[in-house]
């Protein structure tokens, strides 16, 4: 097949040569060709050109188109653009001998991402319009648009800025908008505070916009100060206002220092500080001297500046020291405005300001150094007006005193009272005129008995004094009473050691002072049965100390004064125990039925012993036995 068509271009390109030249080539190029080229193209129209595209066989390859195209093949070759990946066969995409009006370049313009093939995105304003890709690119190529601003814009400040226009202006906003658009900051003068409001052509006179001269306040303000105060004016005023605000008054011959920092300026300079000196010689040339002349020095000498009130004045100066309680006191606390005074009574009358109130003019003059020309006498002038005998500026509480009289009274468990446990108030009623409550006791005459200040907790059953019985030695004033001798029974025995309640007992009922509950005392009875329970129910009538000691209730021996059982009491009964003839048997007894032993009992054998002769040999045993 090959070497036919070999064949056929030999003999037509014979048939051309003996046809004419110029006829027989366009007729053969139309022969040949399967279109007409593109517009583009139209230059290569022939068979003679056709070489020049094609390889032999009709095949067009890509070194035949970069050959041409060079800018392409140099992308290709850096993997840049929309041909960064492309193969071998150009005619993939682009195809030929499509018309004169075919379309060489065939893709979708409103898909195309032109940010991730060209690398140039297209923002803000440069977002496609209708116009699409012709919009910016004017001519046929794609790959000679240049991204710089200036390929497309008109560089109105004439290359004084520079090439980079972002720099300045954002695709977001017009090129005309850059005025409000421009960050600042990025700029060596920085806006801030009033600067920020300044319309752009108020500084950038005529359009320049590098070189404007920035150092000084003064390349843009004009000195307002004759005569000049010097180039920094940021020393007094700030961007935030042109009035002064930011004053440093450390430079001048008054620095402010405490309180005087926080006063507005207008409030000392009425006029202008560049026109008028004010003077700061002494504090009363600002200050109204509220004290009326009472005082020849500066107010310095109380007064800081810190803060108005509060004044330290040394008070030691007078005839008055201020320690403890009274160091601490402000002046106020004692020296209070004179009543109904006018100041020029007390010495030279302050100057006050047009509309202002006349200041309150405090006496500091004259004032008693007494307790009670300050402090309220509560004691009503029971104890003098010497308080300082009691009391002391260190606490007015009475923390210790010492009784003058002495004696037992005031020793022991009365050692650790306070005062007003025994002082107490009576009648705690409020002065009408001063407001405060007076102290209703009696310090100088006070009652000493126990019942002034103890209640009697044994409701009148003595009338003897308390310290009869109880003491101030003993805690809790424990009862410290000799039984024996201040009563009619002796404790004697075990009842030494019994403890009081187990035969007072407390009850509540009638007593001689009153109907309560209490201990009884008075009227307990002295006989055993009173406490002791009778174990012999009624048996035995006479006193159990017949018995019975109070050493131990325990009896160890007794003595039969019966003759009758005396005279049984031999032998082997000498040697008997109680208990082997006096059983506890349960039945009735002289004071009820019960349990308890049986004294009263028969002197016949058989009330001890069983009768082995069952009665045979009659009821005397003794005709036969002895014991």
């Amino acid at each position: 097949m090959r070497r036919v068509q070999q064949i056929l271009i030999a003999v037509l390109t014979a048939w051309a040569i003996a046809a004419g030249a110029g006829t027989a080539r366009a007729q053969l190029g139309s022969l040949l060709s399967p279109g007409p080229l593109a517009r583009p193209h139209a230059s290569l129209e022939g068979v003679a050109n056709c070489a020049k595209c094609h390889e032999q066989g009709r095949r067009v390859t890509a070194q035949k188109c970069l050959a041409c195209h060079q800018p392409i093949a140099q992308r290709i070759a850096r993997k840049v653009g929309v041909h960064k990946d492309a193969g071998g066969e150009c005619v993939l995409c682009h195809a030929e001998h499509a018309g004169v009006n075919g379309e060489l370049r065939p893709f979708d313009q409103k898909a195309f991402d032109h940010a991730a093939v060209t690398g140039f995105a297209l923002t803000g304003k440069h977002v496609l319009g209708a116009q699409q890709c012709a919009a910016c690119h004017k001519g046929r190529s794609f790959v000679d648009a240049s991204p710089a601003c200036a390929a497309c814009h008109t560089d109105v400040h004439k290359p004084s800025l520079g090439s980079n226009c972002t720099t300045c202006h954002s695709t977001q906003a017009a090129f005309t908008a850059a005025s409000t658009a421009f960050d600042h900051n990025t700029a060596a003068f920085r806006l801030n505070g009033a600067h920020t409001k300044v319309a752009c052509a108020s500084c950038h006179i005529g359009g320049v916009f590098k070189g404007v001269k920035f150092a000084s306040c003064v390349n843009c303000h004009k000195e307002p100060h004759q005569p000049s105060l010097g180039s920094s004016c940021t020393t007094c005023h700030t961007t935030d206002s042109w009035r002064t605000t930011n004053v440093n008054h450390q430079r001048t011959s008054f620095p402010l220092v405490g309180a005087h920092t926080k006063v507005a300026c207008a409030t000392c300079h009425k006029q202008s500080a560049t026109k008028v000196t004010l003077k700061s010689d002494t504090c009363a040339s600002c200050h109204a001297d509220v004290h009326a002349g009472q005082f020849k020095q500066d107010c310095k000498a109380c007064h800081n500046e810190t803060a108005w009130k509060g004044g330290r004045f040394d008070h030691a100066t007078t005839t008055f020291a201020l320690r403890a309680k009274h160091a601490p006191l402000t002046c106020d606390a004692c020296h209070r405005p004179a009543a109904a005074s006018r100041p020029e009574r007390l010495g030279t009358a302050a100057p006050v300001r047009a509309g202002a109130a006349a200041p309150p003019v405090v006496d500091f003059r004259g004032l008693k150094t007494t307790c009670v020309s300050c402090h309220v006498d509560v004691h009503q002038g029971e104890l003098g007006t010497s308080c300082e005998t009691c009391h002391s500026d260190a606490a007015f509480a009475v923390r210790a005193y010492t009784h003058k009289t002495g004696g037992p009274f005031f020793a022991a468990q009365h050692v650790a009272l306070t005062c007003e446990q025994c002082h107490t108030s009576l009648a705690p009623a409020r002065s009408a005129r001063t407001g405060t409550a007076p102290l209703a006791v009696r310090f100088a005459a006070a009652e000493r008995g126990c019942v002034s200040c103890h209640k009697d907790i044994h409701l009148g059953q003595f009338t003897a004094r308390c310290e009869t019985c109880h003491s101030v030695e003993t805690a809790k004033f424990a009862v410290t009473i000799d039984h024996a001798r201040q009563t009619s029974f002796a404790l004697t025995g075990k009842h030494g050691a019994v403890a009081c309640r187990e035969c007072h007992k407390v009850e509540t009922g009638r007593f001689p002072a009153a109907t309560g509950t209490a201990v009884r005392l008075k009227g307990v009875g002295a006989t055993c049965v009173s406490c002791h329970k009778d174990v012999h129910l009624g048996q035995l009538v006479a006193n159990c100390e017949s018995c019975h000691t109070s050493d131990t209730f325990h009896l160890a021996t007794y003595a039969h004064k019966s003759k009758t059982v005396l005279a049984l009491m031999t032998g082997a009964h000498a040697r008997a125990s109680c208990v082997d003839c006096h059983k506890a048997t349960t039945g009735r007894f002289p004071a009820g039925t019960g349990t308890a032993i049986r004294f009263t009992t028969g002197t016949a054998c058989v009330s001890c012993h069983v009768d082995q002769h069952r009665g045979g040999l009659g009821p005397n045993c003794g005709n036969c036995h002895r014991p």
